[in-house]
């Protein structure tokens, strides 16, 4: 019993640590950790993570995550963010910021099935080509799944349109 005890006790203890982002640098007692320089990456370069850059490589992140602080707490001592100019324009980013992210959870609840795939390529068979060679449905498959589930989109978006139009006041004046 001790020993499962013990043993629970470090493999939690070294989950936790791993978990724990490492401060890779401070900046006015903010610290940078290994999430910021993960999250950096991840914007500038999709599926690339600080750990796996050489070492030249993540000073150079450090050094941009610095920057980017320093600057960042240069605005906020600017009273930027208090005029009204920022405060409409960030609204505006806002909104655009929902509509993105709702249009992300409408597209994500879109499905599209094997038989669905299958009858596209098997209706669109004359078509599956890549120069003058046949592609085959599995190699097809996938590029297939990414339009219908896109066309289901535009169809699901118009109804929504059309039924929010339908359900408010409309006046175009052009």
């Amino acid at each position: 019993m001790k020993f499962s005890l013990a043993l629970a006790s470090l493999v939690l203890s070294s989950t936790f640590a791993f978990a724990a982002p490492a401060t890779l640098a401070t900046v006015n007692g903010t610290a940078i950790t290994t999430n910021d320089a993960n999250a950096f990456m991840a914007k500038a370069i999709p599926g690339m993570s600080f750990d796996k850059l050489d070492p030249k490589m993540k000073r150079q992140v450090v050094d941009q995550l610095i920057n980017q602080s320093l600057i960042k707490n240069q605005v906020i001592k600017s009273g930027l963010q208090n005029t009204p100019a920022f405060k409409a324009q960030y609204a505006a980013i806002k909104d655009d910021l929902a509509v993105d992210m709702w249009m992300k959870q409408q597209m994500s609840k879109i499905s599209v099935t094997d038989k669905e795939t299958k009858a596209f390529y098997d209706a669109n068979s004359d078509k599956m080509k890549q120069g003058d060679k046949k592609v085959t449905y599995e190699q097809a498959k996938k590029e297939i799944a990414q339009f219908i589930k896109l066309e289901k989109f535009k169809a699901q978006m118009n109804k929504t349109t059309d039924s929010l139009r339908s359900a408010a006041k409309v006046e175009i004046k052009l």
